[in-house]
């Protein structure tokens, strides 16, 4: 039987849409996979594993200039590596700690993607090894973001003669609330302090009247949180808070200054006097008259 010349072109025709179709189906795929990777610097581009490695030229570039995006740095090192010494970059590219020895748990993975979701992540850790594990992690997991990692970490950035830095405690917390008042009546007070590193906040709060000290935590870093209190006596009061981050950096003590006056105690036939002579005014030159007659 002779080929039809149409049926032939129509078979090559089907194979090439096919093949286009199985073509454009696996680019989006890769596309999806690597979705974290947006408009990348020049002369940074991505590798076959789904993340972008950098230098620590091409890492202190990116974190001295908000023009280009915030990029946030993640250490991922142990909590005494990270307490000891980590790198130093300018507000609003601070570096954060999350230990990626604790990824394993399925839930802090998670909850780390969750909340870096469409950021633009730079991964290091001592010399490049974890880095590379975590940022293998990520893309794993599907972070939706954008993942640099640094290549020789911490070791090459002091190497290179970029600043590092221990880790600092929260500022001095600030309180305000009811500054006058009575005993015996309950007052709110409102306290915040931030971390330079974004660390969760805690707070020690002594009321400055013997009662027994506060803590309370953890708290975001800026969070405000409100506390309620109940001076029992009158007198001046120093309410000082102190707090400190998760890795035990306290700040200085911030006071406020409450002054709760004695209640006046009201005799009632006093009161009920006081008013009869509001009423009848000829009432207290009688009483002076018999004040003056028998002094």
């Amino acid at each position: 039987m002779q080929n039809n010349p149409c049926q032939k072109w129509l078979a090559i025709g089907i194979t090439v849409l096919f093949l286009g179709l199985i073509f454009i189906s696996s680019a989006s795929a890769l596309t999806k996979k690597n979705k974290q990777i947006v408009d990348m610097p020049i002369g940074i581009s991505l590798n076959s594993d789904g993340y972008i490695d950098i230098t620590i030229e091409d890492a202190w570039a990116l974190l001295n200039d908000t023009s280009n995006g915030v990029q946030i740095p993640i250490d991922v090192r142990t909590d005494p590596e990270w307490a000891n010494e980590h790198i130093d970059t300018p507000v609003p590219e601070n570096p954060r700690h999350h230990c990626v020895c604790e990824w394993d748990n399925e839930t802090i993975l998670q909850e780390f993607m969750s909340f870096y979701e469409g950021k633009e992540i730079i991964i290091y850790c001592r010399s490049g090894s974890r880095s590379v594990t975590a940022a293998n992690m990520l893309v794993d997991g599907g972070f939706i973001g954008t993942i640099y990692n640094i290549l020789g970490g911490i070791n090459a950035w002091k190497a290179a003669g970029f600043p590092t830095i221990s880790n600092q405690p929260p500022d001095i917390p600030t309180v305000t609330g009811t500054i006058n008042g009575k005993p015996k009546t309950e007052y709110s007070y409102t306290i915040f302090s931030t971390d330079p590193e974004d660390d969760d906040v805690y707070y020690y709060i002594n009321w400055s009247d013997g009662t027994d000290t506060m803590y309370i935590g953890p708290c975001y870093s800026g969070e405000e949180i409100i506390v309620n209190h109940i001076w029992a006596e009158k007198g001046t009061y120093v309410v000082k808070v102190k707090a400190w981050d998760y890795y035990q950096a306290e700040s200085d003590w911030g006071t406020l200054e409450v002054s709760m006056p004695k209640n006046k105690t009201i005799n009632p036939f006093l009161l009920f006097l006081e008013r009869l002579i509001e009423r009848f005014p000829i009432l207290e030159q009688i009483l002076q008259t018999i004040y003056v007659y028998l002094g």
